[in-house]
């Protein structure tokens, strides 16, 4: 499932762009808003693939009716906009969203006054992470308590509500409140004052009032660089991208032990390109593991959003047990081969031309994609001839999504290894995906995305639809952990590792 481009940016890149905002106070007629809802939902009942996944028909198409049926006054773009929202978070897709302009993310930097603050959410609270004012009084770890006289808990359930995740999983919502979503989604959903009342609880527990003027980010990016209270969370956190996705380690502290990091599931111009540059890096990662002798491999999927299925196949055949080939997917479908709203698809020219050739009509309206040598990830698999045969370990969180959460699944429901963390951020049984289609509403100009693939994982029924690959040990994210540049979570799987008998322990391979 290819990885939507991620929204939580903590460095924005920042052009010339010098339009001004007229979002707020541009208002749309009836007329316009009507027109542009029955475009919306046109494109969910031709192509959406997981429109009644987890709501069913007759109870999806009321609730579309009733929102037709209210677009009778005038509206603000940003006040159609929550609606269009509100309808993408009942469907619970993690990969169908919209956003209020094409140009997102230079409004954002330039135009739009938001919260001066990085936040870090944790337990169902938000902290900070990085200050964006002058005053020094705010500190990494400071608690949010209340903005503008409301309680950051009642802020956090109105931004749950509008937020794009699978099915019902919390873990998700949660992560995504990271950054600059959240002042984005306070902007956007709740209020756009010039200034902000904030309540915070210190470090030392007491009570901190301060009133700060709302920032663009770019500004506020500046002020997060210069304020010295940041310094040691800049050096942490705020770390240059590294150049590969992949990269393999050897603890000095675990004996026989690596850990491989995977920040994505990307690289490669198509799927045929990426599975080859993966399997090159795993082909030389375990050569290296034998040499070695390791008999524990960590593997790092936090924060991971996914990126080329074929790559999170790979992965599994590289760490399968069993002997025999096994379904990584059960089926991929969709539900059209031909509305007009493909040519506003990502799938290119000529695969358009013979799309009814690489699909299969099913009885019940539906079109199987076919198992060809473009897709060759819906066959059945074999493990790698030198896949790793030890003991693995798997750190996992809610922003572990896409490709990422599927590859979760699949490993979780074959007793691949020992997962640690939190809930995963993509529904077990599958998801939505593959391709999409991206598109602006006529009238308001909203921009939208949606999937046009409907996945189901190669793995049982689950017990709770709907949610996440659930981990062996439960270990949520602490605040001290954050301050102190911790990981309970590695902690934990280094200590499993230790409390391995050597006698038990399996070999490199096979």
């Amino acid at each position: 499932m290819k990885a939507l481009a991620c929204l939580l940016l903590l460095l924005l890149s920042v052009d010339g762009y010098t339009q001004t905002d007229t979002l707020q106070n541009r208002m749309l007629s009836p007329a316009d808003l009507q027109a542009d809802f029955r475009y919306f939902r046109q494109l969910l009942e031709e192509t959406h693939p997981g429109l009644y996944r987890y709501t069913p028909k007759p109870v999806m198409q009321a609730r579309l009716d009733s929102l037709a049926g209210s677009l009778n006054q005038p509206l603000s773009v940003f006040g159609f906009y929550r609606i269009i929202s509100g309808l993408i978070a009942d469907i619970r897709c993690a990969h169908t969203h919209a956003l209020p302009s094409k140009a997102w993310q230079t409004l954002f930097a330039q135009r739009w006054k938001t919260l001066p603050f990085f936040m870090f959410p944790i337990d169902g609270k938000s902290y900070i992470l990085f200050n964006g004012t002058a005053d020094q009084r705010i500190r990494p770890g400071f608690e949010l308590l209340s903005i503008n006289g409301q309680p950051i808990q009642e802020i956090q359930q109105i931004m749950y509500r509008y937020h794009w995740s699978d099915g019902y999983i919390q873990t998700s919502k949660d992560a995504s409140l990271q950054g600059q979503l959240f002042a984005l989604f306070y902007y956007w959903f709740i209020g756009q004052p010039d200034t902000y009342a904030l309540t915070f609880r210190s470090l030392t527990g007491d009570t901190i009032r301060v009133e700060v003027p709302a920032e663009p980010f770019a500004t506020s990016l500046k002020m997060m660089k210069k304020n010295p209270v940041n310094k040691q969370m800049m050096a942490w956190y705020n770390r240059r991208k590294p150049k590969t996705p992949w990269r393999i380690s050897f603890p000095d502290d675990v004996p026989q032990t690596a850990y491989l990091r995977i920040d994505s599931f990307g690289g490669g111009k198509d799927s045929d390109e990426a599975a080859a540059r993966f399997r090159a890096f795993m082909d030389k990662s375990l050569a290296t593991m034998k040499t070695k002798n390791v008999r524990h491999l960590i593997v790092d999927l936090r924060s991971n959003p996914g990126g080329w299925d074929v790559q999170g196949v790979e992965l599994f055949t590289y760490l399968a047990k069993a002997d025999t080939a096994v379904r990584y997917y059960h089926r991929h479908h969709t539900v059209t081969d031909s509305s007009s709203f493909l040519r506003f698809s990502d799938i290119p020219a000529d695969a358009l031309k013979s799309i009814k050739q690489q699909l299969i009509p099913e009885k019940d309206g539906t079109f199987t994609e076919v198992a060809d040598d473009d897709s060759w990830e819906l066959r059945p698999q074999l493990p790698k001839p030198n896949r790793f045969s030890g003991q693995v370990y798997i750190l996992m969180d809610g922003r572990s999504g896409s490709t990422t959460a599927e590859f979760l699944a699949v490993a979780h429901a074959h007793r691949i290894g020992t997962f640690i963390g939190t809930e995963s951020g993509g529904a077990y049984e599958g998801g939505n995906g593959g391709s999409f289609i991206n598109l602006a509403l006529p009238k308001s100009r909203i921009q939208v995305t949606t999937p046009l693939v409907y996945y189901t994982n190669g793995v049982g029924k689950p017990d709770q639809p709907g949610r996440g690959t659930l981990p062996d040990y439960s270990l949520p994210l602490q605040i001290d952990n954050v301050l102190n540049h911790t990981d309970s979570q590695l902690d934990l799987a280094k200590k499993l590792i230790r409390e391995q008998s050597p006698g038990t322990a399996g070999h490199t391979s096979k």
